[in-house]
């Protein structure tokens, strides 16, 4: 059974906890390229914006899972201390993203005895590919720190954005590496920033990768971040979450600034009142998958919901994300069933609306309109 489009759970949220902007590398596709000048939080300041995001999870009912994110978080001196802190302080649990080309092995077993146990490395594909995207000899640097991290007991994400650029390679290269026991965690390039001026995937290319992904089977695991590869099937799409922004994520930026996710250009509000920022407009109705265009028809939005960044791109945070095979697929109604529906829903209020009879309300509009 899909989930309602109201519905949300909590008892999962990431946290994306941007350290400082600057980073050691200039990625040829990263969004957030030019960044503004913008001063790097004190230790203290980290700890303080941690204790407010621990606060705020106790209220709402749920433990965080911090994501310690940049620019590139090893650059900070203090990075050791602000893991202690999620652990000794709040026994909490974290998560380090790192382009892994700064990261000694002294440094490895510190933030392991700190508590740290898992951390993602970027990578995007063999070597060649990785220099020419991310600079000479990151994908050495990166690979030996893949390995000496599973050699000190971390468990090791190796993150990939996907371009035109890679696709072709992709599926050998994740397989190259499935028996270091890894997780892989792709998404397509954003179109914004540098990411802007490369060429997209295809939409036979797109479809190819999320078939591929959904039908896995190696020993690592593979997740795809983007939702919309929720669409290539309904039963598919029962089981997954979809977009998390708003709804189980959302990111506290160096300036203080929240957003419901980084890529996602729109500030809901600061760190200082966390619970204005959650029960503002845009995050209540990106939480209740309150879309319009095919997003706002789709039987599964409740469990995909679309990229709000290809949306806002188009022209309307609240749109529709075209990327995505729900048509073909079956599941995105006409205007006028979705008006009947929800006509109907309004008449039933207080029954729970499952799936098999929604998909039984559209078959009773169709044939209504087809009898007009």
């Amino acid at each position: 059974m899909t989930r309602p489009a109201e519905d949300h759970e909590l008892e999962y949220m990431s946290v994306q906890l941007q350290l400082l902007e600057q980073c050691n590398l200039r990625c040829t596709h990263c969004y957030n390229a030019n960044p503004p000048p913008v001063r790097v939080p004190s230790t203290a300041e980290i700890k303080r914006r941690l204790d407010l995001i621990y606060a705020f999870a106790r209220d709402h009912g749920f433990d965080p899972d911090i994501h310690l994110s940049g620019g590139e978080p090893t650059l900070r001196r203090d990075l050791v201390q602000i893991v202690k802190h999620i652990f000794d302080a709040h026994d909490g649990d974290a998560l380090l993203f790192t382009n892994g080309t700064r990261f000694p092995r002294a440094l490895a077993r510190d933030l392991r005895n700190a508590g740290l146990g898992y951390v993602q490395v970027s990578l995007e594909g063999p070597e060649r590919l990785t220099d020419e995207v991310r600079g000479a000899g990151v994908y050495t640097a990166a690979m030996d720190t893949v390995r000496m991290l599973g050699d000190e007991g971390f468990r090791r994400t190796v993150s990939i954005t996907i371009t035109s650029r890679n696709f072709d390679g992709l599926f050998a290269f994740v397989e190259e590496l499935d028996a270091l026991d890894l997780h892989f965690h792709l998404r397509e390039v954003f179109p914004i920033g540098a990411g802007a001026a490369l060429a997209p995937l295809t939409r036979d290319q797109r479809r190819e990768l999320y078939e591929w992904a959904v039908g896995w089977l190696g020993r690592s695991t593979v997740g795809l971040e983007d939702p919309a590869h929720c669409s290539v099937s309904r039963d598919y799409a029962g089981g997954r979450r979809g977009c998390v922004a708003a709804r189980n994520h959302f990111c506290v930026d160096v300036d203080g600034s929240v957003y419901p996710c980084r890529p996602l250009a729109l500030r809901v509000g600061h760190i200082d009142d966390l619970a204005e920022a959650w029960s503002s407009a845009t995050m209540t109705r990106i939480r209740r998958r309150e879309f319009g265009g095919r997003c706002g028809r789709c039987e599964i939005r409740g469990n995909c919901g679309g990229c709000r960044v290809y949306a806002q791109l188009a022209g309307d945070v609240f749109g529709e994300d075209t990327r995505c095979f729900a048509p073909a697929e079956g599941l995105v109604r006409t205007p006028f069933e979705e008006h009947a529906i929800r006509a109907s829903e309004r008449v039933g209020r207080g029954i729970w609306w499952t799936r098999e009879a929604t998909r039984a309300a559209v078959k009773r509009v169709r044939r209504l309109r087809a009898a007009r």
